[in-house]
């Protein structure tokens, strides 16, 4: 009987180890892969923010290089037909 019970606590022993070594192991990997997707969407983000900088400086570039001067005789052609209508 006594040879029973130190097997079946053994049993139990190594089971409830197994587990507890099995648990840690997944939370481990869940770690990794948790800080792994993290510090892929953070250089996703900076990625992305880096095009938008990009995107806004040549925007500007654009805007500042592209001013057009009028000359100060300029009269745009939709006034131009709303006056020849009016004759």
């Amino acid at each position: 009987m006594k040879l029973v019970l130190q097997i079946a606590l053994g049993v139990f022993l190594g089971t409830l180890i197994s587990q507890f070594a099995i648990d840690g192991w997944q939370t481990r990997k869940e770690s990794i892969a948790k800080k792994a997707e993290e510090k892929l969407r953070a250089e996703q983000e900076r990625v992305r923010l880096e095009q938008s900088e990009r995107i806004r400086a040549l925007l500007m570039q654009g805007r500042q290089g592209h001013t057009p001067k009028l000359p100060t005789d300029f009269v745009p052609d939709d006034v131009k037909v709303e006056a020849l209508k009016e004759e």
